[in-house]
């Protein structure tokens, strides 16, 4: 009988340190982002990766956890223009990608996800929140949306490939680096036993 493997609360721990290390970079990134305006889209992706880093263990919660966090903490660096592009698309797009990548999802269903989701960011950022004006200052006035959109979809796809790749060759990195080896020498009658004294809302588990 094949059983659900568990993660022990230390794992819980180092899920949890893992989602605070991103969510670290990730407002770092967003901050310089607001503050160097000329590199908006870089920083924003690169935030974008580094949420994405609990990914690479499947600790998808942290990841999610990660984004939230640095997404609302980002707002106090910056106005909510400022930091919409990363908090409406960049941060949800980079483990959007990330996981369709981790479970291979084929490209015919991803990217017709992707399109859609980046044109719903754009609508959402050109007209609610003209997030689009610090992103692209240089476009908006001079295209009407339509262009905008096609533009857009674009441009952000191509830097989607980008970030993509840059997570497939930080994941290689990170499976030599990150390792749980305090968790490794655990046994099965310990995590069980650990679980019940140590009962966490932030449990995650494997496939």
């Amino acid at each position: 009988m094949k059983h659900k493997r568990r993660f022990s609360a230390r794992k819980t721990a180092y899920a949890l340190a893992l989602a605070g290390i991103s969510a670290a970079l990730a407002l770092l990134f967003v901050w310089l982002g607001v503050v160097v305006r000329y590199v908006t889209v870089a920083m924003f992706a690169a935030a974008g990766i580094a949420v994405s880093i609990p990914l690479s263990k499947r600790y998808y919660l942290s990841a999610v956890f990660a984004y939230i966090v640095s997404a609302g903490l980002g707002f106090l660096v910056g106005d909510v223009t400022a930091v919409a592009g990363y908090a409406v698309y960049f941060g949800p797009m980079a483990l959007i990608s990330a996981v369709m990548w981790e479970k291979k999802v084929k490209w015919f269903i991803s990217y017709p996800v992707k399109i859609v989701y980046i044109n719903a960011a754009l609508a959402v950022l050109y007209f609610a929140l003209q997030g689009l004006e610090v992103l692209a200052p240089d476009i908006i006035g001079y295209f009407d949306y339509w262009a905008i959109a096609i533009l857009g979809t674009v441009a952000l796809l191509i830097v989607d490939l980008f970030t993509v790749y840059v997570y497939r060759t930080l994941r290689h990195v990170l499976a030599k680096v990150l390792r749980d080896k305090h968790t490794s020498e655990v046994t099965e009658e310990e995590i069980a036993q650990e679980d019940e004294e140590n009962k966490s809302p932030f449990d995650e588990f494997d496939d």
